[in-house]
């Protein structure tokens, strides 16, 4: 790993923690934040389909996720604005083209999945 991508750990990751806490995060880190996380939320498939699908999805999604951060991050006049809706447009053309998992007691069929 790099030093831009190992985690941090110790005191940098709690000065950044602190940091966070005190300034607060913007109206657009937050909404770039909730794109990310929307984007790595991937429904497992149900029992019944291949999961290599799961992780092709989750991987494809990831890949213009950090493509996104690391724009951003090189970029002087940074816009997560405009990272949030690449990532929303991006997430919105790569749905989940399986039958996702769904847990015995959301389901209304009674069938097992």
């Amino acid at each position: 790993m790099s030093d831009l991508t190992e985690p941090l750990h110790g005191r940098a990751a709690d000065e950044i923690r602190d940091q966070l806490r005190a300034d607060g995060l913007t109206a657009p880190v937050r909404d770039l934040l909730a794109a990310i996380l929307d984007a790595l939320t991937v429904p497992f498939p149900a029992n019944s389909e291949p999961h290599d699908a799961h992780y092709r999805l989750l991987d494809k999604r990831a890949s213009y996720v950090c493509a996104s951060l690391r724009g951003l991050l090189a970029d002087e006049h940074p816009e997560p604005a405009f990272d949030a809706g690449f990532i929303r447009k991006r997430t919105a053309s790569l749905p989940a083209a399986y039958k996702p998992w769904v847990a015995p007691e959301d389901r209304t069929d009674g069938g097992s999945r």
